[in-house]
């Protein structure tokens, strides 16, 4: 079977794979669409940074629909031929963050798509099925493949604690800043302020601000202005509610705690790949939170009750590729040039 294997840094092939079969408890599905992601992106840049030693099948947020089901695999919902969407988390259910819930910070979590387990840019894979959400009639396989990052931006939100008709600063417009801001507006956050330096990326969230009706107040190249000082101007000196950083850049990490109000929060969501300077006394005068956001938990079923209700729509940032073009895609997302791409996998 075909499959998008990653060999070494920038060496990404189309090739033909052993297929895989389901054991007890697990589901052979056959992806649909499987998203780019930016870890995707650092392991194509870096190649395979350790975490296996073997050729690495990429895909880690995508749909799929169901082929078979293994042994002890009783939920009628997942049945062949159900559109599913995949949360690719491994975990082992026994260590203290499993026990307690938390299953985000499993100790002996495993990507699917970034483990020796498989991955979605394959004609075929395995999951366990408590991985696999069945998709409600109305959604499409894109719109499946897209529950995995919105569900990111909608943990990140949830840690936010903006209140209904309060304010927020986003920065980054990538495809988590770009939902995170639609996540925002969807609980009745009304004034939003997004920073970006690019240009395509503010005209796509400005795009989708009036799409989600009334628009944000400020879209901010933080290259020309500066941004706290233009968020404490729109809000009467207070400063948001809470910012949330989807930009990993030390510049961003700075502004977001600047521009929160006193006793706000300010989450990172962002995948930070290098350190940043912090002084404490930067969050200690206002008494901001800085709060960290990893991944999801229990987010997926809201975000699809949010995909069938019209909070999240996908025109202006979001385009297929086929399989063949991932690693040409990789390069346009490196180049800046791209929001999100979804990979055709099943595609001619």
């Amino acid at each position: 079977m075909r499959a998008a294997v990653l060999h070494e840094a920038r060496d990404l092939r189309i090739e033909d794979v052993p297929e895989p079969s389901p054991g007890p408890g697990e589901v052979l599905v056959r992806p649909r669409f499987a998203g780019l992601c930016g870890s995707d992106l650092h392991f194509w840049e870096g190649g395979l940074r350790g975490v296996v030693q073997d050729p690495l099948i990429l895909g880690h947020e995508f749909s799929a629909e169901v082929v078979e089901v293994g042994p002890g695999v009783d939920d009628p919902a997942i049945r062949p031929g159900a559109l599913a969407s995949v949360e690719p988390m491994w975990t082992c259910g026994q260590c203290a963050p499993c026990r307690r819930g938390t299953y985000n910070f499993c100790r002996n979590m495993v990507w699917h798509g970034l483990s020796p387990k498989g991955g979605g840019m394959s004609a075929l894979t395995v999951v366990r099925a408590s991985m696999v959400h069945v998709l409600p009639e109305s959604l499409t396989a894109v719109q499946g493949a897209l529950v995995e990052p919105i569900s990111v931006a909608h943990h990140a939100v949830s840690k936010a604690r903006v209140p209904v008709g309060g304010s927020a600063l986003v920065l980054g417009a990538g495809p988590i800043g770009i939902a995170v801001f639609l996540d925002l507006r969807a609980r009745g956050v009304e004034r939003i302020v997004v920073s970006e330096p690019s240009p395509d990326r503010r005209a796509a969230i400005a795009h989708l601000a009036t799409l989600t009706g009334g628009g944000a107040d400020l879209v901010l190249d933080p290259a020309a202005v500066d941004v706290p000082a233009a968020v404490r101007e729109l809000t009467g000196g207070e400063g948001v509610d809470a910012s949330i950083d989807a930009a990993g850049v030390e510049p961003a990490f700075h502004a977001a705690i600047a521009a929160t109000r006193p006793g706000g929060r300010a989450v990172t969501v962002a995948v930070y790949m290098k350190p940043v300077t912090f002084h404490p006394m930067a969050a200690f005068l206002g008494g901001v939170d800085i709060v960290a956001s990893c991944a999801y938990c229990n987010d997926f079923p809201a975000v699809i009750d949010g995909l069938v209700n019209g909070s999240y729509p996908l025109d202006g940032w979001v385009r297929p590729i086929p399989l063949e073009g991932v690693a040409a895609g990789f390069a346009a997302l490196e180049r800046g040039t791209e929001l999100k791409l979804l990979v055709d996998v099943q595609g001619p």
